[in-house]
C-alpha cells in the first residue's frame, strides 16, 4: 500500500499551523477493529458470522475506548462514530445498540452509519477540521486527499508514514503533535 507522503506531510503542517481548539475539531471513529474487536488478524470466520443476529451487538469493546472517547469529549472535541454497514437486517440496529451500550455519552445523532460500498469521507462535512481514526487504508488515504488528518488504528505496529496507534491512548500524544490548543 502506497501513501502520498508529500500530501500527508502538507496536510499535517496545515493542521498544525491553524492551532485549532478542541471545539473546532471533529474526531470520527470507525467502529469495527477500531473501537471494537471485529476480527483479529483478518479471521475469515468473522466474515461469515457478521451476517448473523447478535454479531455486531456482541463485539468486544477495546478496554481503553470508553475512557478515551469520554476524555476527548470532556476536552471539548466533537466526537462522532463513522462506520460502514453491510446490507443485513441486523447491522444498523446492532451497531447503534453497541455504541449506546458501550459509549452512552455519544448521542444518537453523532452515530453516522454508511451503507456498504459508499465512501465514508463523503459523510464528513468539514474534512479540513476533522480527524478520522480508522483501520482501513482506503479511508485513511481518503481523508488526507480532502485535507483532513487520518490516524491509522493498527494491530501489526508496522511502520507507516502516517500517525498510527495500536491503543487509542496514543491519540492524546498525536493531538499534541497536531498543535491543538486547549
Amino acid at each position: 500500500m502506497k501513501y502520498n507522503i508529500k500530501l500527508i506531510n502538507q496536510v499535517i503542517r496545515d493542521f498544525q499551523q491553524h492551532s485549532y481548539r478542541p471545539q473546532e475539531i471533529t474526531i470520527y471513529f470507525d467502529l469495527d477493529n477500531t473501537l471494537a474487536l471485529f476480527s483479529p488478524y483478518g479471521d475469515p470466520d468473522s466474515l461469515r458470522k457478521m451476517w448473523h443476529k447478535g454479531f455486531y451487538r456482541n463485539l468486544p469493546c477495546f478496554r481503553e475506548v470508553p475512557y478515551v472517547l469520554n476524555e476527548l469529549k470532556n476536552q471539548g472535541f466533537n466526537i462522532k462514530i463513522l462506520s460502514s454497514c453491510i446490507n443485513s437486517p441486523y447491522c444498523v440496529t446492532e451497531k447503534i445498540e453497541w455504541v449506546l451500550n458501550h459509549l452512552p455519552f455519544i448521542p444518537l445523532e453523532d452515530i453516522v452509519l454508511v451503507p456498504e460500498g459508499e465512501d465514508k469521507i463523503a459523510y464528513i462535512p468539514t474534512p479540513k477540521r476533522s480527524i478520522l481514526v480508522d483501520d482501513f487504508y482506503k479511508n485513511i488515504t481518503g481523508i488526507y486527499r480532502v485535507g483532513g488528518v487520518g490516524i491509522k488504528k493498527t494491530f501489526s505496529n508496522k511502520e507507516r508514514p502516517i500517525p498510527q496507534v495500536s491503543n487509542l491512548m496514543g491519540i492524546f500524544f498525536i493531538l499534541q503533535q497536531l498543535n491543538i490548543k486547549k
